[in-house]
């Protein structure tokens, strides 16, 4: 008998779709899993004088489920990205001695030989910098870029105050993931090694992503998949001996989420209740004649929602609510080590808005739907940076 306690997950990125490549599969964390083989069966209607069902025919077949998971630095980066139908930009980094200045004044980083534009730095990036050391370092920290020039950075927020660059060995880094228009589907093996048995499917192209921050609670998302066929036996489709997922912590809401902010404000410490970002890419299994299961995936658009819930202290949100003013959001996570990610939502709508007192003895929260849609200025919808320690 198979305990789920002893069962792993394994997946391998494909080059062509449905077709497991001569690799080693990658370790994957999870908490909970529903793949599966969802056969579709049709009853025979034929008359019988001794009123039995002649037969069952399988009509139709699709390989399908989700992977819940705790957030954790590195371990998903691969299935996010496929996620976004886009893959991870090349990462920034900048380490220059005496060239990289701050200024207050003008919001933004120069440089007199440094060409920003040539480290591949676009507008709308997160970049995490350090080396600063007037005031504590209060100008190190992480900047949202608002113009590239080959010599100046405009950033958001503006840096705490003016410091040269004589003396300061200043680092600059940061990679992008924005959503796009390549798909990338996937082998998923579950193990049960406890009864020697493997299921794999193929095909598995991820349909979905969300990801959940609540007070008091860890870190948690969810990637679902729409696939083609399943296969069980007793060995592993995988070649070689498999990859180990990375070790890095599980992040929390208590001691990981940095700055949450809206429209590049950040919000009070004590504002946020809850946040949640989905992304569905509207697959559809495509059927046909002389199969059983899919012969491909259809892709829809990338339609990107959330809910926000903060303590009620003034009518700001509900009143863009009220109006249709667009937004923005994004909030930061970082594990102890300083490896994390910030998540944006660029140009944003609040479609459903409550501020309730429930009863007695209850806080008043105003909560919030998100529609995210295209921003012009970044030609995205939904935004992740991410930064190693």
């Amino acid at each position: 008998m198979a305990d789920a306690s002893r069962a792993q997950l394994y997946y391998l990125a494909e080059s062509s779709w449905g077709v497991t490549p001569a690799a080693a599969l990658n370790q994957m964390r999870f908490t909970s899993e529903s793949l599966g083989f969802q056969i579709q069966n049709t009853t025979s209607r034929e008359v019988r004088a001794d009123r039995q069902i002649a037969d069952l025919i399988q009509t139709g077949a699709e390989a399908s489920g989700s992977v819940e998971l705790e957030l954790s630095y590195g371990a998903h980066d691969a299935l996010v990205a496929a996620a976004l139908f886009s893959a991870w930009g090349a990462p920034v980094s900048v380490s220059v001695a005496d060239d990289i200045a701050a200024s207050n004044s003008g919001g933004s980083l120069t440089s007199t030989t440094t060409d920003f534009t040539a480290s591949g730095i676009v507008v709308g990036q997160w970049l995490r910098v350090g080396g600063f050391a007037a005031s504590g370092g209060t100008n190190n920290g992480y900047y949202r870029v608002t113009s590239v020039a080959a010599n100046a950075l405009g950033v958001s927020p503006v840096p705490n105050a003016d410091e040269s660059a004589t003396g300061l060995t200043v680092e600059i880094a940061g990679s992008l993931l924005r959503n796009g228009v390549t798909e990338t589907s996937f082998t998923m093996e579950k193990q049960f090694d406890d009864v020697g048995q493997m299921v794999a499917f193929t095909g598995m192209v991820p349909g979905s992503f969300s990801l959940d921050i609540r007070t008091g609670a860890v870190l948690t998302g969810s990637i679902g998949f729409s696939g083609k066929s399943a296969v069980i036996g007793a060995s592993s489709v995988g070649t070689g001996t498999p990859s180990d997922a990375p070790t890095n912590p599980v992040m929390n809401a208590v001691g990981n989420v940095g700055d949450v902010r809206e429209n590049g404000v950040k919000l009070s410490e004590a504002a946020l209740r809850s946040l949640s970002v989905r992304l569905d890419n509207g697959l559809r299994g495509i059927q046909a004649v002389g199969s059983l299961g899919n012969v491909d995936i259809g892709t829809g658009r990338c339609a990107v929602t959330g809910r926000v819930s903060v303590y009620f202290t003034d009518g700001a949100l509900y009143a863009k609510y009220l109006a249709g003013t667009p937004t923005s959001l994004s909030f930061r996570v970082n594990d102890s080590a300083g490896n994390g990610y910030v998540v944006t939502l660029p140009h944003v709508k609040l479609t459903r808005g409550t501020i309730v007192a429930g009863g007695n003895d209850q806080d008043v929260l105003a909560e919030f739907d998100v529609q995210a849609l295209r921003d012009p200025a970044t030609d995205c919808t939904l935004q992740i940076d991410r930064f190693v320690a």
